[in-house]
């Protein structure tokens, strides 16, 4: 059996064949919401969104560096998730993380820079793969057939979850891209995005901060003459510009930037 490419796009925008939403649970896997956890009692707050990476030995969520600054250092504890669909903790103080990378921006804006890895600290890396993949930014993508690219935005959108004091109920969601606009500023490269406000999206995006982008490639399988896909990681989101417009823009770290701070990270110091 194959495929043409039209015929992957058909069964890709045909929400009837669960293509679009496999792709989007596959892409979870890499992905954590991130919770801010305060005082006794307890008091949670959503900060945002991370994708979980490995690179030189060591294991980091990269997000926005405001989710950073602006919410979790000054919390006392840092949430993940981990299981979806299940009540669940899993905390860590965030003490214990170790901001690296670029450094902090003069003020917040929507030129940034606004990315930050997060050294996971070792003895809690186990727990997380129990339930969670990190992604190897070293990876190399191949695909020896016709394709279909699509980019994908996984977040976690304020809008769709709630929060009531020491119990959150979130939704990590993906957010199928339409075409990118590619600027670049003070040596970064930037990719924009314009979203319509369709029934299934938010009309702010606060809380999708830190998400990832992904591009990713739909093809035929050779082997299985079943529909596949590979993906890659492609950028950082991390400001919203027009809000309250139709459309709006959702601005995101590019992948030069994204891939040049991921390989320094290897000179970086580990903290055990």
């Amino acid at each position: 059996m194959s495929c043409s490419p039209q015929e992957i796009a058909d069964v890709l925008k045909d929400t009837g064949s669960g293509l679009a939403d496999k792709i989007v649970h596959n892409l979870g896997n890499f992905t954590v919401a991130l919770l801010a956890i305060f005082g006794n009692p307890e008091r949670l707050a959503l900060a945002g969104t991370g994708t979980l990476v490995a690179i030189g030995g060591a294991h980091y969520i990269l997000t926005a560096r405001h989710v950073w600054d602006e919410v979790l250092v000054g919390a006392d504890h840092v949430g993940i998730t981990l299981k979806p669909e299940v009540n669940h903790r899993y905390a860590i103080p965030s003490r214990d993380f170790a901001p690296v990378g670029l450094p902090k921006p003069c003020a917040w804006n929507e030129w940034g820079p606004d990315m930050i890895p997060l050294l996971i600290p070792a003895e809690r890396v186990g727990t997380i793969e129990a339930y969670r993949s990190f992604w190897n930014p070293d990876r190399r993508v191949e695909v020896y057939a016709e394709v279909i690219e699509v980019l994908v935005l996984m977040g976690t959108p304020a809008e769709l979850g709630t929060i009531a004091d020491a119990q959150a109920d979130l939704q990590i969601t993906g957010m199928y891209l339409g075409p990118e606009k590619l600027q670049h500023m003070g040596g970064f490269d930037y990719l924009d995005y314009e979203i319509e406000h369709k029934a299934r999206l938010p009309r702010h995006f606060g809380g999708v901060s830190g998400g990832g982008v992904w591009r990713v490639w739909v093809f035929c399988s050779a082997e299985s003459g079943e529909i596949d896909w590979k993906m890659s990681f492609h950028g950082v989101a991390f400001y919203q510009l027009n809000i309250g417009s139709d459309p709006t823009t959702l601005r995101c770290q590019g992948p030069q930037s994204v891939q040049a701070m991921l390989h320094t990270l290897g000179a970086a110091p580990v903290r055990s």
